[in-house]
């Protein structure tokens, strides 16, 4: 009995369905042959679309084990370049430490030399005299003299190690120079070599000046003019 209730029951619920199914069905009537089809599949009844399935599931890991396998390949591969270079530049500065040490080393152990350094004076001398020849040479503000690059040429000829000239004034037969010597007895010597010139043996270089200034340096200044000259 109870079986015969649950049935009349579903048959009910089915007539129920079919009828709401057939109001809401879509009804086409096609006008050469006068005939009707009703469309019963409802949007409803179709079954639903799953969007996560097992093989996109393995797919999408697939892919990402992929990508973190790649990217640890990448990592690793610059990790290993990163620690190559660190090792060349730790062997360079472990040169280069070396090369200080040692260096250092050698700069404490040095003395100066005087033998050294008296040469390095003379050099710088020449130096000095060349330099002032070649300005003196290049400046015609300080001398007019038809034979003055012969006197120039004869000068850097009778050059003295001990003797730098800073001014060169040559007016016709007149001459003055003016520099600065190491020893008071390098002037005269200096003056003593202008006997083998062509151009300045025979000039008087009677009237010279002899002084030493506040470093301590001794300047000169030697002059055929006739004028007043101080001797200190």
């Amino acid at each position: 009995m109870p079986r015969l209730l649950v049935l009349l029951c579903m048959r009910k619920k089915l007539r129920r369905k079919l009828r709401r199914l057939c109001m809401s069905a879509n009804i086409n009537a096609n006008s050469t042959d006068n005939k009707y089809s009703i469309n019963l599949l409802q949007p409803e009844l179709f079954p639903e679309q799953i969007l996560l399935t097992l093989p996109r599931v393995v797919l999408l890991l697939v892919a990402a084990f992929t990508l973190m396998l790649g990217w640890g390949v990448i990592t690793e591969f610059q990790h290993q370049f990163i620690q190559e270079k660190l090792k060349v530049f730790q062997k360079d500065k472990e040169k280069q430490d070396n090369l200080l040490t040692s260096l250092t080393t050698q700069l404490a152990s040095r003395k100066t030399d005087k033998k050294l350094v008296n040469k390095l004076a003379t050099i710088k001398l020449l130096m000095g005299n060349k330099q002032a020849l070649h300005e003196k040479l290049t400046n015609p503000n300080k001398t007019y003299v038809a034979g003055f690059a012969t006197a120039m040429n004869e000068l850097a000829q009778l050059h003295h190690q001990d003797i730098r000239l800073q001014t060169i004034n040559i007016n016709n037969d007149n001459m003055t120079f003016s520099g600065l010597a190491l020893t008071p007895e390098a002037v005269p010597e200096w003056l003593a070599g202008f006997e083998g010139s062509l151009l300045l043996s025979g000039k008087s270089f009677s009237h010279f000046k002899l002084s030493e200034n506040e470093q301590h340096i001794i300047e000169f200044t030697v002059s055929s003019k006739v004028e007043e000259v101080s001797l200190r």
